[in-house]
């Protein structure tokens, strides 16, 4: 028997019945539209997370910090103070350090108030370390210090991003931060004047700036907060070479006497790479269990259908046909269905994953990362070619494994017995 005819006798099979296998078929199709939009979520997050690192990184910057950004590693009480960049920038292959210290702050600006970080920054250093973000939309970022002056992030200046401006270049900002010392709770403030407004960043960024964030210069800082530790301090290599990286990290981490954590941006990246595609494979793997569920269901609908066919088997088999005809026939049927349910799901798969992509999951994931507001973060979707092709695959194999039963069974019915049937 030709194929084309074992094809179109599985299409007219499935035509006869169209309610039953429409609902065969989107069983298949929530299976495959599961693993398609998570998949190609998981991958466009990953291009997102690298682009944000990209931008919020560079790849010859470290950090230094004592809190840990390795969550199973316990805070240490071990401070560092500003004046540490001195040593450190005597170390080789180091171009410079950077300090900083930043609060909880109440901001006011405008007829507007925001929980805000307020950073101390050596805007010079800043400005070096961060060429591609640092960098002011309005205003000038100041040269030398000033007191008086403060530069802000552009989510703070256009928070909603719809027109509503908090601020301009000139308005005064007021900045209030609240402490205690034992028993006695005690509000400070100071004002200032809006001197630069940063381009919109976008991007996840540790120690690096935000767009939610307000920086004033590190000796106003010191003052401010009375106190000369620093939260991070960068350092600047003179290369971005791995080996000297790490060896520059491992003088770092000694001459500090192991009390402090440097982190690679790298090393970082590497590692958050590593869990997105470790928790797309469990979800992959979860959505896969839908699939399963969806062939059983193929299987049921088979085995009905071999009971409701039973005389026209017996038909087929008294005119000649032979068993592994019979079974080449069921066993289509069930892969068309399996078939149409693939790309089914593969295009309810891609709408779900551009409606989530783009109505805000992106943001959602990021502040959860990075606790700041990051912009709006839209991730695009990627589905490659071997995405959609192993999608299909797998379908059909499940629709085969189900399938084959419910044939081999058809196959072996003997004509007598099924033309009897009633």
């Amino acid at each position: 028997m030709k194929l084309l005819d074992i094809i179109s006798f599985g299409f007219n099979a499935i035509r006869r019945k169209k309610v039953r296998n429409s609902l065969a078929i989107m069983g298949v199709a929530i299976g495959i539209a599961a693993i398609i939009s998570l998949s190609a979520l998981g991958g466009g997050f990953q291009d997102m997370v690298d682009l944000q690192f990209q931008r919020g990184f560079s790849s010859d910057t470290l950090i230094i910090t004592t809190r840990g950004i390795d969550f199973f590693l316990p805070e240490s009480d071990f401070e560092m103070y500003i004046n540490d960049t001195d040593a450190i920038e005597g170390l080789e292959h180091v171009q410079r350090a950077s300090a900083q210290m930043q609060r909880a702050c109440l901001v006011e600006i405008g007829n507007y108030s925001f929980q805000l970080n307020v950073i101390g920054i050596d805007y010079q250093k800043y400005a070096q370390l961060y060429p591609d973000t640092f960098v002011a939309a309005n205003g000038t970022i100041p040269a030398v210090f000033d007191n008086e002056t403060v530069v802000i992030g552009n989510g703070i200046y256009n928070p909603w991003t719809n027109g509503t401006f908090t601020g301009f270049i000139g308005d005064n900002l007021n900045v209030t931060w609240i402490t205690r010392n034992g028993t006695f709770i005690k509000a400070k403030s100071y004002n200032a004047t809006v001197d630069a407004i940063l381009e919109r960043i976008g991007a996840i960024s540790i120690g690096g700036p935000t767009d939610s964030s307000v920086f004033i210069p590190i000796e106003q800082a010191e003052e401010f907060f009375e106190t000369s530790v620093a939260d991070i301090i960068l350092v600047q290599l003179d290369t971005d070479d791995e080996e000297i990286i790490n060896q520059v990290a491992r003088e770092i981490e000694l001459l500090f006497s192991e009390q402090i954590q440097v982190v690679i941006p790298s090393a970082l990246l590497n590692a958050i790479s590593t869990i997105i595609v470790s928790i797309e494979l469990f979800l992959a793997a979860v959505a896969m269990i839908s699939l399963v569920v969806a062939g059983v269901g193929i299987m049921n609908i088979m085995l009905t259908t071999i009971l409701e066919r039973t005389r026209e088997i017996g038909i087929l088999k008294s005119l000649g046909m032979q068993n592994h005809a019979v079974l080449l026939i069921f066993l289509a049927e069930s892969l068309i269905i399996g078939f149409l349910g693939a790309l089914t799901g593969i295009a309810l798969g891609w709408l779900l994953a551009v409606a989530l992509g783009e109505f805000g999951i992106g943001d959602f994931i990021a502040q959860s990362l990075s606790g700041t507001f990051v912009g709006q973060l839209v991730i695009m979707p990627v589905v490659t070619t071997t995405l959609i092709l192993n999608s299909i695959a797998f379908a059909l194999v499940v629709s085969t494994i189900f399938g084959l039963y419910p044939a081999w069974r058809a196959s072996r019915l003997k004509p007598v017995d099924a033309l009897r049937y009633e």
